[in-house]
């Protein structure tokens, strides 16, 4: 169960001195946050490597500054390869005492200069057009509560996040996160059909979306390059995605940290194709209602062959 990974995590770190927790001195209390990152994937890159430096808090007081640090090293700065962060995977991004109370926005800090996208064995650099300075800013209010210990995800969504551009020559960055306090977060997983996957056009491309309430419109990923422009009228894009792996001879799934509530989940094996900044038409599977529950996860499996075009 999610709540139990990361109190194990917290005790963890506890017991080695890493995490403070108290209430501080004076009349200022303070709380622990603790900040993870993980990742919904994108189709054919091999790694996807940001380099993190710091984090800026707004709260009480004003703006807290937390340094990003290598965990190997101890320096300052840390790379990571979110393509590794799939299937529930996750790493910690910082954990520190700060003051209670609430909290309006995190701004996180790249190096784009260490960062890249590794595409046939060969690395790219990445142009991150909606960052100002290499920062950006996740407008998400939380609260920590005096002496209490705060588990956020960010869950930065490659799908949403890169795009090529009209060029064929620069990889864009676009820095789409989702923000989830992991204690209240649940996961979907279940295994497919392979005769299912053959109807649909075979392995390569498959992916799992996920959309918000019950029977929702199945859709494709689309947000515009030019922010200002409105999206289209009826889009839908889905809240995360999760790339179908085979191993032991099953083909499976797993989508992480979904806030408790109702879903919608369908197959596609046309994500290879599914680019953010254009309106794609993809087929999908009959699709499948699901209910999230914080700390579990819940299991809905493929394993009828229809075809349902958006």
């Amino acid at each position: 169960m999610k709540k139990v990974m990361f109190n194990i995590l917290y005790a963890v770190l506890l017991s080695l001195g890493i995490v403070a927790c108290g209430g501080g001195s004076g009349s200022q209390s303070t709380g622990t946050l603790e900040v993870g990152i993980t990742d919904a994937p994108v189709d054919n890159a091999q790694a996807v490597v940001i380099h993190f430096t710091e984090a800026t808090l707004h709260g009480p007081g004003g703006n807290t500054m937390v340094k990003v640090m290598d965990p190997v090293t101890d320096e300052e700065g840390r790379s990571i390869d979110l393509m590794q962060l799939q299937g529930g995977m996750w790493t910690g991004l910082f954990d520190d005492v700060v003051l209670a109370g609430n909290y309006s926005w995190i701004r996180l800090t790249l190096d784009l200069s260490k960062s890249y996208i590794q595409i046939d064995d060969q690395q790219h650099s990445l142009r991150c057009t909606s960052c100002e300075n290499s920062d950006f800013r996740l407008n998400r209010s939380f609260k920590i509560d005096a002496d209490g210990h705060l588990a956020l995800m960010l869950d930065f969504d490659l799908r949403k996040s890169i795009t090529l551009s009209n060029s064929g020559t620069e990889y864009h960055l676009r820095p789409t996160l989702r923000v989830i306090e992991a204690d209240v977060s649940g996961d979907i997983s279940g295994d497919i059909d392979a005769n299912l996957i053959a109807e649909l056009g075979g392995f390569s491309g498959c992916s799992v979306y996920a959309f918000t309430g019950n029977d929702a419109e199945l859709d494709d990923v689309y947000i515009p390059m030019n922010m200002s422009m409105p999206m289209p009228m009826g889009q839908n894009n889905p809240v995360s995605t999760a790339k179908v792996v085979f191993e032991n001879d099953v083909y499976s799934y797993m989508l992480s940290f979904l806030p408790a509530g109702d879903y919608t989940v369908a197959l596609t094996c046309d994500a290879d194709m599914d680019t953010a900044d254009k309106d794609d038409v993809l087929e999908f599977s009959e699709h499948i209602n699901v209910s999230v529950v914080a700390g579990e996860t819940s299991t809905a499996d493929f394993s009828i062959a229809v075809i349902q075009p958006i």
